[in-house]
């Protein structure tokens, strides 16, 4: 699956903007127009609209139309991640900073949070992302947590800034991974986390734990990232099967 079309033409406005093609205090091409000269329909350009007003890079304003605020977008980072490719472009579009690599074994609370069983033991790295613009204000910190043994076949890569690690264990080991379970929650930040992205200790943060599944439906590998609630915007789109009558859903209500 591709970048969403709202996305491409959102990132085509934000270039523009950074390059100087459309500067600040100019007023960008109605939905209108851009929806004929893209050729896309106008609720996608709104869509892409959106995204560059939640950036802070444009407003809208009332018989102006869309104006241009800013060239760079405020520390914030919107994703949208519904796939694994997806996952994969926003791990191209950001960086990895390593702190430290250790091992560890389970005590009943972690275990739990790693849906594992007390006493199993796994490599565990602590690492931040950031945009390379922005390296002062990391996105989230994340502890990974692998497989010893497939740890060990990635130790030498992982100080790299790029690539995600599953893309590494594949590499190194043939371990694919076809799916990943995603869960959120609201978590306050802790000292050393708050120290590691630059934020006030006990702020609020939006925890996401992901566990990645082989073809077998193995967990080998497992993240927790944290992000400062002011720097990350998680979004994504619900939509209605069409196989589905209306109303039947309860999407309305």
């Amino acid at each position: 699956m591709g970048t969403p079309r709202y996305v491409e033409l959102a990132q085509r406005l934000m270039r523009e903007i950074a390059d100087g093609t459309l500067p600040v205090g100019s007023r960008l091409p109605s939905e209108v127009e851009l929806a004929e000269r893209h050729g896309l329909s106008r609720t996608t350009v709104r869509s892409a609209l959106d995204l560059v007003e939640e950036l802070g890079l444009v407003s809208r304003r009332r018989k102006l139309g869309t104006v241009v605020e800013a060239t760079r977008p405020r520390a914030e980072y919107v994703a949208s991640m519904t796939t694994l490719q997806e996952l994969i472009q926003y791990a191209e579009q950001t960086e990895r900073v390593l702190h430290s690599v250790d091992h560890v074994v389970c005590d009943a609370g972690l275990a739990r949070r790693l849906e594992c069983a007390p006493g199993d033991g796994w490599m565990h790295v602590t690492m931040t992302r950031v945009e390379p613009q922005r390296r002062d204000s990391p996105i989230c910190v994340t502890d990974v947590y692998l497989e010893p043994e497939l740890g060990h076949a990635v130790r030498d890569q992982l100080s790299r800034p790029d690539g995600l690690i599953c893309s590494m264990v594949e590499q190194r080991s043939g371990r694919l991974v076809v799916s990943i379970t995603q869960s959120f929650r609201a978590v306050l930040l802790t000292e050393r986390q708050a120290e590691l992205v630059n934020a006030p200790p006990r702020s609020a943060g939006l925890e996401i734990t992901r566990h990645y599944r082989d073809r077998l439906g193995v967990i080998c590998q497992i993240t927790i990232s944290t992000h400062p609630a002011d720097r990350f915007t998680y979004r994504f789109d619900l939509r209605r099967d069409p196989g589905v009558e209306r109303g039947v859903t309860g999407l309305d209500r």
